[in-house]
């Protein structure tokens, strides 16, 4: 297991917990102090107040659960990335959803531990972050690498969805080109290039151009910041 030190000369790491259960809370701050000598300077149960301390006490690192009784952690999140870019975050959770999943890795935290963990969990998982790593745990993992999975799946079936000449057209409608365009590119009838443009849009499941720029960008058909 990580050996968590701090030097004589280092700063000893401040600590805030967002957290609505005073005995999971208590736990947490005796885990810090006692066994590994952070320095807690601050607590809250509710998401909006744990907003405002964090802020005004500036700590090294938060230590947040996602379940509040006022906001969720995703707020109290959003919140403190205005105006703490460089905030470190560990989740301490009961839950591993796997929207809860997208927001966190959005979101850019360092860690996350399940509340049902091993007290070694928890200490690594502090350890390592504090001293400027990521740790996260196989659960979350597991529920991260499905995510994953499932989104190249659908990416796979929507590409696929359409036919090489759907794609290019497609494509053509991204640069914004008119079916007449299209259709002095291509070689083919005004009448064909708008039928091809109906038959992509109703497989995409859009009904305007910018649904199918949002298609043709998000799959990497298309980049709009380069000129060809």
């Amino acid at each position: 297991m990580l050996e968590c030190i701090h030097s004589i000369k280092a700063k000893t790491p401040t600590v805030m917990v967002i957290e609505d259960q005073t005995s999971m809370c208590d736990f947490v701050e005796k885990l810090l102090k006692d066994d590994l000598n952070y320095e807690v300077i601050g607590k809250a149960e509710k998401g909006t107040d744990g907003v405002a301390k964090t802020i005004d006490l500036k700590p090294d690192l938060l230590i947040l659960d996602m379940h509040l009784p006022d906001i969720s952690g995703s707020e109290v999140l959003q919140r403190l990335r205005l105006e703490m870019p460089k905030l470190r975050v560990l989740i301490f959770s009961s839950k591993i959803e796997r929207q809860l999943a997208r927001i966190l890795v959005k979101d850019g935290v360092q860690g996350f531990v399940h509340k049902n963990s091993r007290i070694s969990e928890l200490r690594e998982a502090l350890c390592r972050i504090t001293q400027g790593g990521k740790w996260f745990s196989s659960e979350f993992n597991q529920t991260l690498h499905e995510i994953l999975k499932n989104r190249e799946s659908r990416v796979d079936q929507m590409t696929n969805v359409l036919t090489e000449r759907e794609r290019e057209i497609a494509v053509m409608i991204a640069k914004s080109y008119t079916s007449k365009q299209v259709a002095s590119a291509l070689k083919i009838s005004t009448k064909t290039a708008e039928n091809h443009r109906t038959n992509l849009m109703r497989k995409l499941g859009v009904h305007d151009v910018a649904g199918v720029v949002r298609f043709v960008i998000r799959q990497g058909f298309y980049d709009p910041t380069v000129e060809n």
